[in-house]
């Protein structure tokens, strides 16, 4: 049995985004990826498919290892196998190979996150190097009561990724920053109170995600991130809110204080310094 990679821009769309599903059959949160979704993982998490690679064994497709790049950083955003060739060390060894190819780009640093429950997953990078920098968490909440309306200013996206950029943590999560942000665009709608912003999925929609929430500094303890987020609560009644496990644990409080509740799955962030 013979494993090697290959660039995964020698695959068609259709078939990286199969794999990747593939990839993540029995996992601890099952997914299912068109080409759509790819495609905008594609262009929100600046994933680099001549970087990123197709794992194969005996040339037939077992995996995929997607590296996204940014300047000296790089990021594993995401790695699956399919379910028959998980054993036998394919993992560590794939994952040692895209080390390898960062530190030949010049890369400076790799990044990644994963379940914290896919004890593994956690063994396998960290065994490989990688160390853990800190827990991220996700919460939820059904149908929010709230019955006064703050007035909320709509901004354009573009606009709060330029805020992020300045006004966020200098380390936060990939999916947090500012370049990340920037290539949001709508249905998602990002909205302001005074030095508070946010930006959300599409308020349309049944089931709403919380992309990302920020008060500049000069105005953190004054409770406007608790203000906004009651004012979405309230001007976009009847839904169900979303926080993916993307947010630094240090920020909990901002959802808890509103009554969100924690959801049961966790990520690590983890970071390799090449």
């Amino acid at each position: 049995m013979t494993n090697s990679l290959t660039p995964a821009s020698d695959f068609p769309i259709s078939q990286l985004a199969d794999l990747l599903t593939r990839g993540f059959e029995d996992y601890f949160v099952p997914i299912h990826i068109d080409e759509s979704v790819f495609l905008t993982m594609l262009r929100r998490d600046s994933i680099d498919l001549t970087a990123s690679r197709v794992i194969l064994k005996d040339g037939e497709p077992i995996g995929i290892g997607l590296i996204a790049r940014r300047g000296w950083t790089s990021r594993l955003a995401a790695m699956g196998i399919v379910v028959n060739a998980r054993n036998g060390g394919v993992g560590t060894w794939a994952m040692e190979k895209l080390i390898e190819e960062a530190k030949a780009r010049g890369e400076k640093q790799m990044l990644l996150e994963v379940i914290e429950q896919n004890t593994a997953g956690v063994k396998l990078y960290e065994k490989v190097g990688f160390q853990k920098v800190r827990r991220l968490v996700g919460y939820k909440i059904e149908n929010p009561q709230v019955e006064v309306r703050h007035q909320l200013e709509e901004m354009d996206i573009y606009e709060l990724a330029r805020i992020v950029t300045r006004h966020g943590f200098s380390d936060l999560p990939w999916q947090l920053t500012g370049a990340t942000l920037a290539q949001y665009t709508p249905p998602a709608r990002a909205f302001r109170i005074n030095e508070a912003y946010c930006l959300i999925s599409d308020p349309s929609s049944a089931d709403v995600a919380i992309s990302s929430v920020l008060v500049k500094t000069r105005s953190r303890g004054a409770g406007l991130s608790r203000v906004l987020l009651r004012a979405l609560f309230a001007n976009f009644p009847n839904k169900t809110w979303h926080v993916s496990a993307i947010y630094p644990e240090e920020m909990a409080f901002i959802f808890e204080q509103v009554g969100m509740k924690r959801e049961d799955i966790s990520q690590w962030q983890m970071s390799l310094m090449l």
